[in-house]
Parts: structure tokens; sequence; C-alpha cells
């Protein structure tokens, strides 16, 4: 793997860093998605009403403008790309992988000054950093004026929204990609073949297909959008992109571990840590409910020996159904605690419960779908696979459920 980095500047501090920006495994960004970027980035640029609205990716040695709003006055060109050498506010963006804010960079002695923005009279901006899943970077995605803007809250939250999708985009270009090359195995065996596409046809069609009819009415709508509409629109697409990414996360898993057979790495690491990253990225899930997060760990450094991998996909996949069983402005309480020289999780949850039936066949596939048929959700591969990477560590399960007060899930490694 020829992993690539890119030598930024911070502008503000005028510190120089080094940063991961891909490798070789990394895939293009294929039409269907950069065609969705494009009606993002054109809605939102319309919606805050600034003539520039860009989409930058870095490259080793260039920052280059990969998409540009279709808006009156926007002086930027695809595949325009400037040197790493001026300290471009996408840097310091890169760099800090924090909002940048200019309301106007003539009034500022940071920025006035040997900045090629401004010598196209872009003297404002508003930008947040784009990562791929691994951490390394992808760019920027921001909005440029040539007037002084301080861009409202609601804005921001519309720009940073725009963010969260894009990255997980890439999330589902990169389990694209990974589920393409398993198929190539998977067709070498008629029967886990068979079994596979039993398994998994309804939760990967129903879950893309979804996203596909969305993502059209919405381009249908474009002309006519209002912004809080927009914005509640662009929270439900995340929200299924998310699902999406979920199905096709846990599918790879899957089938990995089945056409493998996979024998548990362990080692030892941080299950704090752990957590805390699955929180993470479940946040904007758990802000959209209105959900209640209370955490309670004996320490910070509980320290567990298991497979890594294997665990935080039952961890996810637990805490994921958590969620998505709930009500909202329900709660989620999620305990982790030393007894002996055991470690005891604990995740429970306020939604809608399960009777006696459905907890016996939980961890079973068909008993994820007879569960979606009064529930109008699947808890899907994701608790088959939770099953079996739990036995393999070694991990009890205990499940204690009651219909309309909610569910806990309690692993003892």
């Amino acid at each position: 793997m020829n992993e690539k980095k890119s030598k930024i500047t911070i502008r503000e501090t005028k510190e120089t860093k080094l940063v991961s920006i891909s490798s070789d495994i990394k895939p293009e960004i294929f039409s269907l998605i950069t065609d969705k970027w494009q009606l993002l980035l054109d809605t939102v640029a319309k919606i805050v009403n600034v003539p520039s609205g860009l989409i930058m990716r870095l490259n080793e040695d260039t920052i280059e403008v990969f998409l540009k709003s279709k808006t009156n006055g926007n002086p930027y060109h695809v595949g325009e790309t400037a040197e790493l050498i001026y300290g471009l506010y996408c840097e310091t963006v890169i760099g800090t992988q924090e909002e940048l804010l200019i309301p106007d960079a003539t009034k500022s002695l940071v920025w006035g000054k040997n900045n090629p923005d401004v010598d196209i009279n872009m003297i404002s901006y508003l930008g947040y950093p784009i990562n791929w899943p691994d951490g390394k970077v992808f760019g920027t995605v921001c909005l440029l004026d040539n007037k002084e803007n301080n861009y409202n809250d609601n804005f921001k939250k519309l720009l940073y929204l725009t963010k969260t999708h894009i990255e997980s985009d890439l999330q589902i270009i990169l389990s694209k990609l990974e589920l393409e090359e398993l198929n190539k195995n998977l067709e070498e065996s008629s029967s886990i073949k068979t079994r596979f596409l039993s398994l998994i046809s309804h939760d990967v069609r129903g879950g893309i297909g979804t996203l596909n009819e969305f993502l059209k009415l919405m381009i249908d709508k474009y002309d006519t959008y209002e912004r809080k509409k927009l914005k509640r629109d662009l929270i439900s697409l995340n929200h299924m992109t998310n699902s999406a990414f979920m199905v096709l996360e846990n599918l790879l898993s899957w089938s990995k571990n089945d056409l493998l057979q996979l024998d548990p790495e362990k080692k030892q690491f941080n299950l704090v840590e752990m957590m805390d990253s699955l929180i993470s990225f479940f946040k904007l899930s758990i802000k959209m409910k209105n959900l209640e997060l209370i955490q309670d760990y004996d320490d910070k450094n509980i320290m567990v020996f298991a497979d890594e991998n294997m665990l935080r996909t039952s961890l996810r996949n637990i805490l994921s159904n958590a969620i998505k069983f709930n009500k909202n402005q329900g709660k989620i309480s999620i305990q982790i605690s030393k007894k002996g020289n055991r470690t005891i999780i604990s995740i429970e949850d306020t939604g809608i419960g399960m009777d006696k039936t459905t907890k016996e066949n939980l961890f079973s596939y068909s008993g994820a779908h007879q569960f979606a048929e009064t529930t109008g959700e699947s808890s899907g591969l994701g608790l088959f696979l939770t099953k079996d990477f739990l036995e393999k560590n070694n991990v009890m399960v205990h499940v204690q459920s009651e219909i309309g007060k909610g569910t806990k899930f309690e692993l003892t490694i």
C-alpha cells in the first residue's frame, strides 16, 4: 500500500503539518455520488445566498476544486488547483480539523495579505473538514462570499450536515469496494453464494432502494425547496445513508467471517475509548431522536482482552438497535464496570421492547425479520453476526426486555 501525504500550513499559527490524504486502495468517486454532492452544494449555496460553494480535494502538492456550486458569480473552476504555499483557508481547516469562519478577510491581519482568494474578492469563508472513514483527509466543504458574512447558526448547521452526509457517502464507497472484492471470492463457492443472497437481499435492496427513491424525490423538488424542508430532508437522507452503511458494514463482516472462518485476534485495548468512538459515530442519530445518553464508567482506562474488531462490530449493532427501536426523547444508559477479573458492559434503552418469542429468536436472522413485521424496523444481519462474534470471544450475553418499557443487553467479558 502506497500511502500519500501532504504538507499544509496553518496560517494563524504559522505551523506546518504533514497529513495523510489517501493510498492506492482509495477508490474513485463514482458519478451517482458526485451528482448527489453537486445537488447538495448548489442548494446550500442558493439558500445561504453566496456566490460560491466548493468541495475541495487535497492532493500531495496541491489542493483542487473537486466540485463547485453552479451559482452566479462563482469565480472557481472544477479541476482548478492551488499550490500549498499560501496557507489557504482550507489548509487551516484541514490542519486544525475544525470549523473556520472568516467574516471579512480584508479586516484581518492574518488573512488580508498574500491570499489568492482575497485577490478574486472572495473575502468571507466558512468551511469544515472532510475525512475518509480511516481518518485520512479528503478535503473540505466550504462557502465563500464577496462581501462580509457572519453566517448564522442555521447556515453553519446546514453546511455541517452537508459535511457529515459527504463523509457517510465516503464510508459507503469504501464498504462497496471491499464488498465487491469479497464477492469475487464468494462466487467461487455456490453454496456460500446462495446463502449469502438469501440472507441479505431484503435489507440491502430495501435500504438502497429507499435511499435512491428519496434522492429522486429531492431532485424533482429541487426548485421548490424551502430551507426548513431541505434541512429536514437532508437529516432524513443522512439517517438513511448511515443505515445503508450499517447494512453494508455488517454484510462485509459476515462475509469475511463466514467465508474465511475467521479466528479472533485477541489483544489488550481500552474499552472506554472504543465505546466513546461508537457514541461519536451515532451522535447525529441520537440527536435526531432527542435521546438522553447516560454514561457511567468505573474508570476511563478499563482494558479488555478480546478481538477489537469483533467486539466493536457487536457493540455497534447493539447500540444501533438501542437507537433504532427507541422512542423519541427516550433514554440510553451505558455502564462499564469491573467485577473481579471480569468486565460488565450494560446497554439499556427505553424503547418498544420485545415479547418472549421475539427475545428467544433475537440472534437468528429469521427472528430479526419476524420482529420487523410488527415494528417496521429490522435488527437484520447485525445481531445474527453479533452472536457469532461474541461467542468466538467467550463473551456471555444476557438480554432483558419488556414490551413498551425497553431492552437491556448485558455483556460479560
